[in-house]
């Protein structure tokens, strides 16, 4: 029933002529009128400026903060667009991930009593419009609402026709990597993605920035550029969009524009843990073993007859090679694709290490239990990657002892049984003292274990500790 109904509201949405609305009024306001009636109470004004914080809209960084709080506010009247963002922002830290959450509030704004975002949408409200293509495109809602990108990117381009940065970025992404399947992807449909990344950089969306430099590192749809490319992300990162943190950091660790700045790449890395972007704490882990080292290099724990002299500032420590083998654009470059369409708004996961954005293939990460005990006489390389992999998530979690010695103990068993990147973790942990006492010996054997079994990373960390252990 529900499907016929939004089969007709598409066509009625296509021969809309869109006046009058609200979400046509608060999209051609300036921000000063629109945060006055949110904080005059307009739960409609609320929720839109919540999604403005969410992807920096209208001149705005990115706050997941502002946003849950205009959310909140929103919501608590029993707005759709105040409970969509609460939703968003569940998938999430701090509120999240949590889907049980994402799809309580995404059915609240799907189900509001009145049925006034069908409705909305139906008459052509860009905001609306949006807010369905994306629940259309929601897996924690696909027993009710069952995923459909054909219908989403419809929706996704009323709304960008209107005028709305964030659904011109997702019609962008349509595009260029052809999620709807229906053609091969065309040099025109390529064209028509960067416009749209254009447009969108015209109203200073940061999503807009982040993907069209995934375009220039990986020439889809532009000719390669590694510079425009770089140009973009920090455009991005500097409004608090977290996956270009991660890549401007990476620009300036590796040095792919000049020399390596490691002031900058921990600057930029920094600031992505501080919004819990995914991946942000152990890339830190991993600028902090190469850059700047806490070690406890007193003459006992490093057994040298020789006292040491002082350690170099992390800004001497410039590595002649890169920190791991992505020696090219493309295999820097990691956009985020999910089951549903890649959001704007930072939720992040990764393509397979090596993949870019051509293909674009769909993958559901697979769950990992919290704490995951298997008997060694039943290890099996799948059981073992889970077990590491749930060791992970101790390792970055709450960050209470209990978990990081947990943590240890999974990755030494790993380790034992030959997982190179466990072993590499179990350096990192005798290096940081993370769940085990300091011991500079143990994190150079561990990452010596790890680096002959080919990890790279683990290569350059015992690189530049033997560097560090010689001064």
């Amino acid at each position: 029933m529900f499907r016929i109904f939004f089969y007709i509201s598409i066509l009625l949405l296509i021969d809309q002529v869109s006046f009058g609305n609200e979400g046509v009024r608060w999209l051609a306001s300036d921000l000063s009128d629109l945060t006055e009636a949110a904080e005059a109470g307009d739960a409609y004004a609320q929720g839109f400026l919540a999604l403005c914080h969410l992807h920096g809209d209208k001149g705005l960084s990115v706050s997941n903060l502002e946003a849950r709080f205009y959310a909140e506010n929103s919501a608590s009247r029993g707005h759709w667009l105040g409970n969509f963002v609460l939703g968003y922002l569940s998938r999430m830290k701090p509120l999240g991930p949590d889907s049980k959450l994402v799809a309580k509030y995404l059915l609240k704004s799907f189900r509001d009593p009145d049925g006034t975002l069908i409705k909305k949408a139906a008459i052509g409200d860009p905001i609306a419009a949006f807010t369905l293509a994306e629940l259309f495109v929601s897996e924690e809602i696909q027993t009710i609402l069952k995923s459909d990108m054909k219908i989403a990117s419809e929706f996704y381009e009323i709304s960008s026709n209107l005028g709305y940065a964030p659904a011109c970025v997702q019609s962008a992404l349509i595009k260029l990597h052809n999620l709807t399947l229906s053609d091969q992807i065309s040099s025109v449909s390529l064209s028509e993605g960067v416009a749209l990344l254009q447009k969108g950089i015209e109203q200073k969306l940061p999503a807009a920035h982040y993907y069209l430099g995934t375009c220039f590192m990986d020439g889809l749809g532009v000719k390669k550029d590694p510079e425009l490319a770089f140009v973009h992300f920090q455009a991005a990162a500097d409004r608090g969009y977290g996956p270009a943190m991660i890549m401007t950091a990476e620009f300036y660790a590796n040095g792919l524009m000049s020399t390596p700045k490691p002031d900058l790449a921990l600057n930029y890395i920094r600031k992505a843990v501080e919004i819990y972007q995914d991946g942000a704490e152990e890339k830190l882990e991993q600028y902090r073993a190469l850059f700047e080292p806490e070690l406890d290099l007193s003459r006992d724990s490093l057994n040298l007859e020789e006292p040491l002299g002082d350690l170099p500032e992390a800004n001497n420590l410039k590595p002649k090679e890169p920190l791991h083998e992505a020696q090219t654009p493309s295999e820097l470059a990691q956009p985020q694709p999910t089951v549903r369409l890649p959001s704007p708004y930072g939720v992040s996961t990764s393509l397979d290490q090596g993949q870019t954005t051509e293909g674009f293939a769909l993958k559901q990460q697979e769950d990992i239990p919290d704490n995951l005990v298997i008997a060694d006489n039943e290890l099996t390389e799948i059981s073992l990657t889970q077990i590491r992999e749930a060791a992970k998530k101790a390792y970055w979690g709450n960050g209470s002892s209990t978990s990081t010695a947990d943590a240890f103990k999974s990755f030494e068993k790993c380790a034992n049984l030959g997982d190179a990147e466990s072993a590499r973790y179990l350096g990192i942990m005798y290096l940081r003292g993370k769940g085990v006492n300091k011991n500079t010996d143990e994190a150079l054997k561990w990452f010596e274990v790890a680096a002959r079994q080919g990890d790279k990373l683990a290569e350059k960390n015992l690189l530049s500790l033997r560097k560090i252990m010689k001064k």
